[in-house]
C-alpha cells in the first residue's frame, strides 16, 4: 500500500514542514532505531508463502539510512516475508556486531531448542516477534492466541533478558493482561504506536485504548513510536500528535522507543526524516524526553551495556 503523498517521488520539502523550527533539534548521539528490517532476495530468498515480494533493502542500504538520520545503532527485525528464517538478519547482525545491532527473530516455541536462542543471543538476538497484523498473518481465537503467546514467552524467559515483541491491533491488546501477568523477566513490545485501527478524539473512544495505556503503566511494558504512514492520513502527521504525547506522558517516558521501519514495506519511497523531526519537535525543550526516546530506553529494553 503506498499513500498518494509516500511516492519514490517524494521530497520532505513537499509537505510544506516549517523544518527550520526543528534546526535547533538533533537526535542524541549513540541513538537506536528500534525497528527496521533487511531484506535481500538475490542471497536469502524470500519465503515461497510470503504475502507479497518485498523490495529488495540491503545492510548497505541501511546503513546508508542510518547515517542520513545520524542514528548509528539498528534493530533488526525479522520481516514477515522470511517467515521462520532468520538466516538474512542473522548476517546482518553478525556483520554489524552486538556493540551497533540488536535482532528480533521469528521462531516455532514448539521446535526450536534453547541451545539456538542461545547462540542467536550471543551475535545480539533479544527478543522474537509475533506479527498478527500484517496481510497473510495467522488468525487466533483469543483462548488461542493467549496460549501461542505463553508458549514464546516461556521460550524466551530463561534468556532472562529478551522480549516479545507483538504487532497487534490495538483492539486485541486488552486481551493480554493473563499474558502480562506471567511475563517474569521478559518484556512486551507493541509495534507502531499499538496499531490502533483508526485514530479517535477522546483517545479512550479508539478500541483498546484504555487497556493498552493500563499495560504500559506496568515498567516492563513498551511502545515503538513507528510507522506513522501505517496509520496517519495527514503527510504532516499533526493528527498523531496527542496519541504520541500521551505515550511520552506515561511513566515519565521510559514506556517509549523511536523506530524507523525502514525500509517501509509496502510504503516504499517514505521520507522518514518529517517523522525524526516531529517527535523531536513533540519533545520540546524537555531533552531528557529526547534522549528516553533516542536512546535511554532502547539500551535498556535491548540489554545494552
Amino acid at each position: 500500500m503506498t499513500r498518494p503523498w509516500a511516492r519514490s517521488t517524494y521530497r520532505s520539502d513537499q509537505l510544506c514542514l516549517s523544518l527550520s523550527t526543528f534546526r535547533s533539534l538533533s537526535v542524541p548521539r549513540d541513538a537506536w532505531d528500534s525497528h527496521m528490517h533487511v531484506t535481500d532476495p538475490k542471497r536469502f530468498p524470500i519465503s515461497a508463502s510470503a504475502a507479497y515480494t518485498p523490495h529488495s533493502a540491503t545492510l548497505s542500504e541501511a546503513l546508508k539510512n542510518a547515517s542520513n538520520l545520524k542514528i548509528p545503532n539498528l534493530v533488526f527485525v525479522q520481516p514477515s516475508t522470511y517467515g521462520t528464517d532468520n538466516a538474512c538478519l542473522l548476517d546482518a547482525l553478525a556483520r554489524v556486531g552486538p556493540e551497533h545491532g540488536r535482532g528480533i527473530v521469528v521462531f516455532d516455541p514448539t521446535k526450536t531448542e534453547l541451545s539456538t536462542l542461545r547462540k542467536w543471543h550471543a551475535l545480539g538476538v533479544r527478543g522474537v516477534r509475533v506479527n498478527l497484523n500484517s496481510p497473510g498473518s495467522k488468525k487466533y481465537e483469543p483462548a488461542a492466541l493467549l496460549e501461542q503467546l505463553a508458549k514464546y514467552v516461556n521460550a524466551v524467559r530463561p534468556l532472562r533478558t529478551w522480549t516479545l515483541q507483538l504487532y497487534i491491533d490495538m483492539a486485541t491488546i486488552p486481551q493480554l493482561e493473563s499474558v502480562v501477568a506471567e511475563l517474569d523477566g521478559v518484556k512486551l513490545v507493541l509495534d507502531h504506536l499499538g496499531a490502533p485501527r483508526e485514530l479517535k478524539r477522546p483517545l479512550s473512544d479508539m478500541r483498546g485504548w484504555d487497556g493498552l495505556e493500563k499495560l504500559m503503566r506496568r515498567p516492563d511494558v513498551f511502545v515503538k513510536i513507528s510507522a506513522p504512514y501505517r496509520i496517519s492520513e495527514d503527510p504532516h502527521y499533526r493528527d498523531l500528535e496527542r496519541l504520541t504525547k500521551e505515550f511520552f506522558s506515561i511513566r515519565g517516558g521510559d514506556g517509549v522507543v523511536f523506530a524507523s521501519d525502514w525500509p517501509h514495506t509496502r510504503f516504499e519511497g517514505v521520507d522518514v526524516r518529517p517523522w525524526v523531526d516531529r517527535c523531536l519537535e513533540w519533545c520540546g525543550e524537555n531533552e531528557s524526553m529526547g534522549e528516553k526516546l533516542f536512546k535511554d530506553n532502547a539500551k535498556q529494553l535491548w540489554d545494552i551495556k
